[in-house]
């Protein structure tokens, strides 16, 4: 009797959670979208991420460890081709974004990067979320990136593919991107943090 009333205490919460997302997934109001990426072959329809591009300084980032604002853009202009900025990523710094609201599909999000210094460091790439911010689930995926000096796009990058429970795959209401070099003599920048938040193709 105890094991009945716990399966449906279960499925009670699980119907209120999916009627939560599909609220909040109303509720994420982006426009504008575009194939920003489509030379490289992505058919994704992408939003910039609020400063994703750094043209107002660093508002809406945390910046840690020597992190900061360079006058130099990455070279395709894919927000705009009068953006002038980037964000320096030195060894031993990060960055992390402002909340991004994302819906009940799955998303994926780019960005541009580049490391003027040792080619054996690469950059991790990370998106945390805590469904509801109730405290049901937390988890951090990783990408790992490598570059060279020229500007490239990164992968396509999705943070809920694999995580699975009683209800499938359960998509928080906003995740922030953390961005840190990792290994030694890294000279990053990274430029137009992309998301397409409806995974839109």
């Amino acid at each position: 009797m105890n094991s009945m009333r716990k399966v449906i205490a279960v499925l009670a919460a699980a119907f209120v959670i999916v009627g939560v997302f599909a609220a909040s997934a109303q509720a994420c109001s982006y426009s504008g979208a575009r194939q920003v990426f489509k030379p490289w072959g992505d058919q994704h329809e992408y939003v910039l991420a609020p400063n994703g591009g750094f043209e107002s300084g660093a508002s809406g980032w945390s910046l840690a460890g020597g992190a900061s604002l360079v006058a130099e853009n990455e070279t395709f202009h894919l927000n705009a081709g009068s953006d002038g900025q980037s964000l320096s990523l030195p060894a031993g710094s990060s960055a992390v974004s402002a909340p991004l609201c994302m819906s009940i599909n799955t998303p994926v999000f780019r960005l541009l990067a580049r490391n003027s210094g040792d080619p054996s460091s690469t950059l991790r790439v990370e998106a945390t979320y805590n469904v509801l911010g109730l405290g049901l689930l937390h988890t951090t995926v990783s990408n790992s990136v490598s570059a060279g000096q020229d500007w490239v796009p990164t992968q396509e990058m999705s943070p809920f593919l694999g995580l699975s429970t009683v209800l499938g795959t359960l998509v928080p209401t906003y995740i922030q991107v953390r961005i840190t070099p990792v290994g030694p003599g890294g000279a990053w920048q990274v430029d137009d943090l992309f998301v397409d938040p409806f995974s839109r193709h």
